[in-house]
């Protein structure tokens, strides 16, 4: 799955790097946006997929991510990596992949919990049940939805 997420970004990748030159004319604001809808789009949809991947997986396609930051602030292929994060969030607004799964997560919890989405409700459920009663080995979407769920249920969930 993640092969197919990069092979498809790859080649939007692409075209991103070639308007990116100077010739085109086009600031950093326009190719953030052809980002987003290009590459950000692909990767905002499979958001529960990737949610289930490892780290590992997700630094792929945080690499993708990183090469389209490159081209479209026209920094150096050597710039540091927290360097390229902090400019991408501040001049571009984006979050690191990581960063945005956790975010489209916390959305998707609190809206199915505040319209009252029958199976999203059970699973808090059952994850506050799991949660109290015992350690939970293997972290799951809900475990990055802490937060959301404890304000929705903040008399139930203690640390």
């Amino acid at each position: 799955m993640v092969d197919e997420i990069k092979q498809r970004c790859s080649s939007r990748l692409n075209l991103i790097k070639i308007l990116s030159n100077k010739k085109w004319g086009l600031n950093y604001n326009t190719l953030g946006n052809l980002y987003k809808s290009l590459i950000g789009s692909i990767i905002d949809y499979s958001f529960p997929c990737l949610n289930s991947f490892s780290e590992t997986n997700i630094k792929k396609i945080q690499v993708l991510q990183n090469s389209a930051i490159r081209f479209i602030l026209k920094l150096k292929y050597d710039t540091p990596s927290n360097i390229l994060h902090h400019e991408a969030f501040n001049k571009l607004k984006f979050l690191t992949v990581s960063n945005r799964l956790f975010e489209l997560s916390e959305r998707c919890v609190a809206g199915g919990l505040r319209h009252s989405v029958p199976l999203v409700i059970k699973l808090v459920d059952e994850y506050k049940a799991g949660f109290e009663s015992s350690y939970v080995e293997y972290p799951t979407p809900l475990c990055n939805c802490y937060l959301t769920i404890s304000s929705f249920f903040p008399e139930t969930l203690t640390v």
